[in-house]
């Protein structure tokens, strides 16, 4: 009888084998290739058909059509104008001035454990205490192209995303609810990215080019007559996507087949950006396709189309916001429009003045921050090649913060030269255009790399200040690729440098080895530290990165074979805590980078580490409401690495005065203040960092030993507040009646 019951259970096998083999399989995230054609198709035709199961399946996994579910909750309720009420950029400074970035592809874990998972951790909220962090932004949390992809021509770092659900890397919905659960009963806020302006190819790409229904509106893609198709370049595969030579494109241009406004391709672009043409696909019509799309940074990102009627990237948008806002509770939902740049013409910037247009990403902008806003968000516009002339634009009816264009990368600059003339440049700028400081955020360097290219300044280009402007381009791309060619392979693509805040300062000593830098940790620590404290003081949002905390290096300076990706350079793998410092890389494979500091973890009972100097920071800038001030003046330095800035606080009678030396030398520096009240200087409270001061009439001399940043509120203030956030090993004296020391 057993006999028998196994000879029924192997046919049983082997008629189940036999019907599953004549399935076409379908394809499925995370398969990393695309189906194979049904049986004998590919003996009867050139390429596969479209089949219309296989596109059903697809939609299930495309994010137009999810948007549509996402819409559904909005519609017809309350939701639609129910805002919580969030009071301006004012309303998250109250509640969270100080985050701290996370980006999954590189956080290390505890085996099997998701990034959700691991910032939701019990040992993970003291850290963020010390530091004086109230909001966490882990960003990109969706699923990228990469499970789509046949082959990848680029390092996997998330941000090629086409889905709305989580990645496999970032969590799943129940971890993510623990992690919002652990934030709330910690009183902090939670952030992420919105899709981007420039999407994997997954789902919603392969319906597009198989011109389904309205799919083909979402990118900015364009059919190609097949008696065109000579002009395109040869394409290995109907996805491979390759770009096209300026002679392929001035070809489709002679017949007017490109839009006018993305012709040129000389304009000052942040990153590298063209169009890219498919393989030859089967349509579900049955017709051959050949689609030419515009991309961003290179063929795997399609730049989506906002301006089409039939508004299908918006409504792609929109469910992202009401998925992330609405339904997810996030708080600050960062805009990636960098991609929509100079899709549409603007005669008053397009040509004439050199700098590109800002459409539709200012309209696109616009729109999705009131639709963030209504869920009860902030928008923070994430793209960094934002000409300061535009930062009023975006924040007058747009985006609620911006990313700082005004310090970044000039605070990295003097960091790594010793010289601030670009720094005290920037801040003028700021003040002759009246910016907001209080719109900005504050970025410190991980992920992205720094843009030498400083796009910041290209509306001056035609104007009185053009050749200052070129003068400084010329002049921090000269000292950039003067300290990155003291490292193989060198950290720099185009006009981006890629490094971490350590690593700055590990590059501005002349180290470039990892067992070098060790032994200088206390000096890199200084300038990470300073760089840190300048910005803090700053109004605005402060937003730290998670390689900050124990002192990332850049990974090429590991012990490492090969020729590591350079955008992937300053992207190694970094635990916050010590039950990650056994796993050698990080989920994705980002090697583990070498690292001068103790896990975070362990710093925080450490007095004057790294976290508790940087913490002290932070609680000063909290106490006494700095990211609500305005800067009212750069006070005239002396020292080329000084640079002095005098901000008003909120309540109105006080000042903050910050001065900071990124050279290498002591410096002594006398400001004058002639228009401040003489009952300010009575009373001068030290907030932060080291040096020393004295004050006498209308002038504050300000001493500082190498790196080194003094702090001083002026007038208001409680006379025994902040005095926790001097250098460790200073000392504290009691201020006197007369508040001066």
């Amino acid at each position: 009888m057993l006999q028998r019951q196994r000879l029924l259970l192997v046919l049983l096998a082997l008629i189940l084998s036999f019907i599953l083999s004549a399935c076409r399989p379908l394809h499925r995230p995370g398969s990393g290739k695309m189906p194979p054609p049904p049986p004998g198709e590919a003996d009867q035709m050139p390429m596969p058909r479209a089949d219309p199961g296989y596109l059903q399946h697809l939609e299930r996994f495309s994010m137009l059509a999810e948007s549509s579910e996402m819409a559904k909750v909005v519609s017809g309720s309350e939701l639609a104008w129910k805002s919580s009420g969030t009071g301006g950029a004012d309303g998250l400074l109250n509640f969270a001035d100080t985050w701290l970035l996370v980006h999954p592809m590189t956080l290390l874990t505890t085996s099997r454990s998701t990034a959700f998972s691991q910032l939701a951790e019990s040992e993970i909220w003291p850290i963020l205490r010390e530091a004086g962090v109230k909001g966490l932004y882990v960003a990109p949390v969706q699923g990228g192209g990469s499970v789509w992809a046949k082959e990848r021509q680029s390092v996997d770092t998330g941000d090629d995303v086409v889905q709305y659900d989580f990645s496999r890397v970032a969590g799943d919905d129940d971890q993510y609810k623990r992690l919002m659960s652990r934030v709330i009963d910690n009183n902090g806020l939670l952030g992420s990215d919105l899709v981007p302006a420039a999407t994997g190819l997954g789902p919603d790409f392969f319906l597009a080019a198989r011109n389904v229904r309205e799919y083909p509106g979402i990118y900015c893609m364009v059919e190609i007559p097949e008696e065109l198709w000579p002009n395109l370049p040869e394409v290995a595969s109907e996805w491979s996507g390759e770009a096209l030579k300026q002679t392929q494109i001035d070809a489709l241009n002679a017949k007017g087949l490109l839009p006018q406004a993305m012709r040129d391709e000389s304009l000052p672009l942040a990153r590298s950006g063209g169009w890219a043409a498919t393989g030859v696909v089967r349509g579900l019509d049955g017709n051959n396709y050949r689609w030419v799309y515009r991309y961003y940074k290179n063929p795997e990102y399609a730049v989506l189309n906002w301006e089409d009627p039939s508004q299908t990237a918006h409504r792609i948008l929109s469910g992202s916001a009401i998925r992330q806002v609405g339904l997810q509770g996030q708080a600050l939902v960062g805009l990636r429009f960098e991609a929509f740049q100079g899709l549409e013409p603007d005669p008053d910037t397009h040509s004439s003045s050199g700098t590109i247009s800002v459409e539709p990403a200012l309209t696109a902008a616009q729109s999705m921050s009131r639709e963030i806003r209504r869920y009860g968000g902030w928008s923070f516009l994430r793209d960094d090649n934002l000409s300061l002339r535009h930062v009023g634009d975006f924040t007058a009816s747009g985006a609620d913060f911006v990313f700082d264009s005004v310090f970044s990368p000039a605070a990295e600059h003097a960091l790594l030269t010793g010289e601030t003339d670009l720094a005290c440049f920037m801040a003028d700028e700021m003040l002759r255009l009246g910016i907001d400081g209080r719109r900005l955020v504050h970025v410190s360097p991980a992920q992205d790399g720094l843009n030498y290219a400083l796009p910041y300044l290209s509306h001056l280009a035609g104007t009185g200040g053009g050749d200052k402007a070129t003068a400084f381009q010329q002049s921090v791309q000269r000292a950039m690729r003067t300290k990155a060619s003291q490292i193989s392979p060198a950290p720099v693509n185009g006009n981006y440098l890629y490094a971490t805040g350590a690593g700055l300062a590990a590059l501005a000593l002349n180290l470039t080895k990892a067992e070098t830098a060790q032994a200088k940790e206390a000096d890199i620590a200084a300038g990470h530290s300073l760089l840190i404290f300048f910005k803090a003081m700053q109004p605005g949002v402060m937003m730290l990165a998670g390689q900050d905390l124990s002192g990332v290096l850049p990974v090429q300076w590991g012990a490492l074979s090969g020729q590591p990706d350079v955008e992937a350079s300053a992207g190694g793998g970094y635990g916050l805590t010590s039950s990650s410092a056994g796993r050698p890389v990080s989920t994705m494979g980002a090697p583990r980078a070498p690292h001068l500091y103790p896990p975070a973890d362990v710093q925080v009972h450490q007095k004057g580490s790294f976290i508790t100097r940087i913490g002290a920071f932070m609680k000063a800038r909290a106490q006494y409401g700095i990211a609500k001030g305005k800067l009212s003046a750069r006070p005239a330095t002396k020292g080329r690495g000084s640079i002095a800035l005098l901000t008003r606080l909120p309540d109105g009678q006080s000042y903050l005065l910050s001065v900071c030396n990124f050279s290498r030398k002591s410096v002594e520096e006398t400001i004058t203040l002639e228009d401040m009240p003489a009952s300010a200087l009575a009373r001068v409270t030290v907030v932060g960092a080291g040096g020393s001061h004295a004050v006498s009439g209308k002038k504050v001399t300000v001493s500082l030993g190498p790196w080194q940043g003094r702090a001083l509120v002026l007038g208001g203030g409680s006379k025994n507040a902040a005095r926790a956030a001097l250098d460790p090993g200073e000392k504290v004296t009691p201020i006197p009646e007369t508040g001066e020391e």
